[in-house]
């Protein structure tokens, strides 16, 4: 099974899965003592107005997601739907490139030009009416190792 159909030729991989969290400094104890991941220090991504945490497994990225205001698109979801997955993130080599390709393909897309992402990445996002319920982001990340 590979991407979804509106992202097929442009997915390099899987970048991250995002987890929604009413707090990061509450659920990191779950990530590291319990399951064992390591951690660093969040990180404020001002524009989007969250905190991300990047925990790693092996060679896989986990980010928790906290809002960092209640005005947060993410304090919006944790109201409706509490914590839990919010996002799958796939790598691709040049966002804006993507981004042009899916509008050509006719896809919904949350952002219609790339943006700022945590750890200098640039990001965009794709509307979960496209990629059947599930909001995608799609990452530009210099240092991504697959």
């Amino acid at each position: 099974m590979g991407p979804p159909d509106a992202l097929r030729g442009l997915v390099k991989g899987l970048h991250h899965v995002a987890i929604a969290v009413p707090s990061i400094a509450a659920a990191r104890g779950a990530y590291e003592r319990v399951l064992g991941l390591s951690a660093g220090e969040p990180e404020l991504v001002g524009d989007q107005k969250v905190n991300v945490l990047v925990c790693r497994a092996g060679g896989q990225r986990i980010e928790l997601v906290e809002p960092a205001g209640d005005d947060s698109p993410v304090s919006a979801f944790l109201a409706r739907r509490g914590g839990g997955l919010h996002h799958l993130a796939f790598h691709v080599d040049d966002v804006a490139a993507a981004v042009a390709e899916l509008k050509r393909r006719g896809a919904r897309l949350v952002d219609a030009a790339p943006r700022h992402g945590a750890h200098g990445t640039r990001i965009a996002f794709v509307h979960p009416a496209t990629t059947g319920g599930v909001l995608i982001e799609l990452v530009e990340d210099p240092a991504y190792q697959p």
